[in-house]
This record gives structure tokens, C-alpha cells and sequence, in this order.
């Protein structure tokens, strides 16, 4: 990867690692410890520095939000895998599916079960509130099953499509969005229809 110290191309390879292991972005002070960091300060300014030069995001007051953006420059280690572009997504809409399925190539570290997994576009504002903006690539592993805390997309009502954190009590199942201040939906666990796990966004700007 063209224009990082040696340092920042290791936490690179570091949070792809770990995103691939654990399905989320680790933590500052998870990058802190590995590293041996004696400071929160010394990792943040390093990705400060990967931020400014386009291979990292993250949002701002968002834990575990670090995104890998740059796909032309990685690492020789990240290698690419191929797959299927099946259409767009919007919340409250039915997925807009391609007449003839397209491909698209990611990271390999974004993708478990490659047999599995599929890319939607974003289409539109509806999915801002999820930190998911007009345009970006949703990574998804298709499943019928979630676990708790778990990202999905999945069908309410038969056609409203919704993309919220999965939690389930007893027979319900809680959907909350990013904004912890909004009151989560409440729905029995067989009026939700699964369509599968978001495990990675793809910014695209």
C-alpha cells in the first residue's frame, strides 16, 4: 500500500484481521493494546493519518464504526474475491433485484461463506440514520438466522425492508437503529423474515 509507514500499513492489516475474525471493528484501545501503545493519543493520531489518506473512515462518536474504504491500494496480503451484485436497497421497499445478476469484486477478508454472500446498493437517504449513505455497498451473508447484536436485513410487514440490529427476548425480537435515542420496533419473532447479515459496508464516495 503506496504512501504508509510501516506502522500504519500493520494496523491496517490489523483491523482487517480482526474484522474478519470477530465480524466488527475493534476498538481504538483494542488497537492501543495490541500494539503496545502507552496512549489512546499515540493510535489516534496514526489514524488520524490513514483517515486524511483515504483508507480508513469511521464515524464520529460512533463506537466500533472504523470502515476499510480504499480497494485500488491494499495490502499484498488482501487479496479479492468475486461476488454477486444482486441490486439495491432502501428501507420500507422491497430490494430492487438486477434482471441479470452482476458481479462485483471486494476484499476476501470482508467474506466468510463466499457461496453465501451477496453486495446491494444503497439507493437514496432512507438508510442515513444507519450511518448508510446513498450509494454504499452493503456486504450481506445470506441467513435466516441472526444472533444478538447481529446487523440484518430483513422483511416486516411482508414487503417493509428494514436494516437494524437484531436482539431477541423470549418471543419477540428488538430491532434498534444506530441512535440509541430512538425507541426500537417490537415485533413477534415470526413477523420478522430474515434475509440475511450484514457483515460489511463498502463506502463509496
Amino acid at each position: 500500500m503506496k504512501g504508509l509507514t510501516k506502522r500504519q500499513r500493520d494496523i491496517v492489516e490489523f483491523i482487517q484481521e480482526f474484522i474478519k475474525n470477530n465480524r466488527y471493528s475493534p476498538s481504538y484501545r483494542e488497537i492501543c493494546q495490541n500494539f503496545g501503545f502507552s496512549s489512546l493519543g499515540s493510535i489516534y493520531k496514526h489514524m488520524q493519518a490513514l483517515k486524511r489518506k483515504g483508507i480508513l473512515s469511521s464515524e464520529n462518536k460512533v463506537s466500533r464504526s472504523v470502515t476499510l474504504t480504499t480497494l485500488s491500494e491494499k495490502p499484498e496480503t488482501l487479496s479479492e474475491i468475486e461476488i454477486p451484485f444482486i441490486g439495491h436497497i432502501a428501507a420500507g421497499m422491497p430490494i430492487q433485484t438486477f434482471p441479470q445478476r452482476q458481479q462485483i469484486t471486494i476484499p476476501r477478508s470482508f467474506v466468510h461463506n463466499p457461496e453465501k454472500t451477496y453486495a446491494l446498493r444503497a439507493q437514496g437517504d432512507s438508510l442515513n440514520e444507519e450511518f448508510i449513505a446513498d450509494g454504499d455497498l452493503l456486504v450481506v451473508e445470506a441467513r435466516q438466522e441472526a444472533h444478538q447484536g447481529e446487523t440484518i436485513v430483513a422483511l416486516i410487514n411482508k414487503h417493509d425492508t428494514i436494516v437494524k440490529k437484531f436482539y431477541q427476548e423470549g418471543i419477540y425480537v428488538l430491532l434498534l437503529g444506530t441512535f440509541a435515542n430512538h425507541h426500537p420496533i417490537i415485533l413477534k419473532k415470526e413477523d420478522v423474515l430474515i434475509q440475511g447479515i450484514v457483515i460489511g459496508l463498502i463506502r463509496m464516495y
